[in-house]
């Protein structure tokens, strides 16, 4: 094989895992500490979304004491999660640093939250 084959098939390889990993960024379990609609902040106590990579999620409300369970699925090019469980929802990701933001497809609403370790 060629030097220029070579040299190509790594860059592909390079750039194939670099995308792989970039759209599992939000992979894991998630809390959830502060939820901001329409300009409003509230703090959340026990809050949490675990985010498994076999597009399953559970997630826990701690003040209405209610476990959810159900699954997800990521559409890679706008960014999106959508949600299916007790309620449907759609949810455009972002991340900065170690913080994860969900944005609200529908409302004026978004969910900060911190990955657990």
């Amino acid at each position: 094989m060629n030097y220029r084959i070579k040299k190509s098939l790594l860059i592909l390889f390079i750039v194939f895992f670099s995308c792989n990993k970039s759209s599992n960024f939000f992979i894991g379990k998630w809390q959830i500490f502060n939820v901001v609609e329409n300009n409003e902040s509230i703090d959340l106590v026990d809050n949490w979304i675990d985010l498994k990579s076999n597009g399953t999620f559970m997630s826990y409300d701690g003040s209405l004491e209610k476990k959810e369970i159900g699954k997800w699925t990521y559409l890679i090019e706008e960014k999106k999660i959508a949600i299916n469980g007790d309620v449907d929802s759609q949810w455009t990701l972002s991340i900065k640093s170690d913080t994860l933001f969900f944005h609200s497809t529908t409302d004026n609403l978004y969910l900060i939250a911190k990955k657990l370790e």
